[in-house]
């Protein structure tokens, strides 16, 4: 689950958007170290740092490209509703998706994506970007209620600042902003057992009040997200004086492995094995689902393992020179391949569960498909473990909690 981001002042909130999105912050907070206490670090980890603020540039990148392709395909719809541009946004929604998806590493180490508020910068957008699950009625119409939401009230403006002062403020799962919000907007509730939610094009049609502000309102959220990955996106930047990523590069280049190290196992241990698999499955409420309109779901954990297993240098049988993992090898060749036979293993077991997830969710423990999700759970947490350990065998600690 999305961490919960701190709710300022709507006035305060107002004067710093701009800020957020249009500058790159000049001042730089340290995170936490990683290095072990009194380690002897015996090895040059400078490659393997430069590769990953690299690697960071590149997919933050990619996710700001294939972003902007999304809103250029959602607005050619929103100008002409109809089926076929309806079904074009929902494929770039899914690709831009699994873009995003693949930088979700980078979590968890006070980078740009979610560092904490400060004095002289907004939390990061992570919460507006990827917090769920949705409760839809804030948001638009409910089966059951077809009057629900901001959009069906003409009294209220619709407004970029609007839309922010009302994320997560009655309720954690009252989201009005994000890849989700605009997922719900894009294929409605998700009623079949088939499929995913099938809102009609016929919601965007022109000439009616309710129709032109949804028109609008997802509009707006298209271009908040996109917005908010092109601050991420300049915070990675190389050359960028007082960005994130050239305060990084003065770092001790074992405090950039570090983080990479400790967002790796702790996207897994707190999100895929976590949040997103087990709460799942022991709620048995398709609520819980994590791209839940979509049934995207198992798209996303296949995505978010692919940018892990990139940051490690791929699962080559032999690692590529300069990798994180072959620097892993240098010091440990049986933990390096006791990495690589995880990584191989939890691939293999996400992709072993069926679709489309809700419905194994909905299905009970008894549900002999449950045991294939069961067991990519598993892989998961022994992936999380050997993370751990290649960290300790590079003098690095983490600390993620059931890992």
């Amino acid at each position: 689950m999305s961490k919960q981001i701190s709710i300022l002042s709507l006035s305060l909130l107002i004067s710093f958007t701009s800020f957020a999105f249009a500058t790159v912050s000049s001042e730089f907070e340290a995170p936490r170290r990683y290095r072990q206490p009194f380690a002897v670090i015996d090895f040059d980890a400078q490659p393997q740092a430069s590769a990953l603020i690299e690697r960071s540039r590149a997919d933050y990148q990619a996710a700001l490209d294939s972003a902007v392709a999304m809103a250029d395909e959602i607005e050619r719809f929103l100008v002409a509703p109809t089926e076929e541009s309806m079904t074009a946004a929902r494929k770039a929604w899914r690709a831009a998706r699994e873009h995003y998806q693949r930088t979700e590493w980078m979590r968890f180490v006070d980078g740009p994506i979610d560092w904490p508020q400060s004095s002289h910068r907004l939390a990061g957008p992570e919460g507006r970007l990827n917090a769920w699950p949705v409760n839809e009625a804030v948001v638009d119409y409910v089966e059951g209620d077809s009057d629900a939401g901001m959009i069906s009230d003409l009294a209220l403006p619709l407004s970029t600042e609007m839309i922010l002062s009302r994320n997560q403020v009655g309720d954690e799962n009252d989201v009005t902003t994000g890849w989700h919000a605009i997922e719900f907007l894009l294929w409605g509730q998700d009623h079949s057992k088939a499929g995913p939610g099938d809102r009609s094009y016929r919601d965007y049609l022109p000439g009616d009040p309710v129709t032109e502000r949804r028109a609008s309102y997802l509009r707006l959220l298209t271009e908040l997200l996109v917005r908010d990955l092109r601050y991420v996106s300049e915070q990675w930047e190389q050359g960028r004086p007082g960005n994130h990523a050239s305060r990084l590069a003065e770092l001790p280049s074992i405090e950039v492995l570090g983080a990479a190290l400790h967002g790796a196992a702790s996207l897994i241990a707190i999100e895929l094995q976590g949040e997103r698999l087990s709460v799942a499955l022991d709620s048995g409420m398709q609520e819980d689902e994590h791209s839940c309109f979509s049934d995207n779901t198992l798209a996303d954990l296949r995505a978010n393992l692919a940018g892990i297993i990139r940051m490690f240098g791929g699962t080559e049988g032999t690692a590529p020179t300069g990798s994180l993992r072959a620097l892993i090898a240098s010091k440990s060749p049986a933990l390096a391949k006791q990495l690589l036979a995880a990584m191989n293993d939890a691939e293999l077991k996400l992709a072993q569960i069926p679709e489309p997830f809700d419905q194994l969710i909905l299905s009970g423990p008894r549900d002999k498909n449950r045991a294939k999700a069961e067991a990519a759970i598993v892989a998961l947490q022994n992936l999380a473990l050997q993370i751990k350990a290649s960290a300790e065998a590079l003098s690095v600690q983490i600390a993620v909690p059931g890992v």
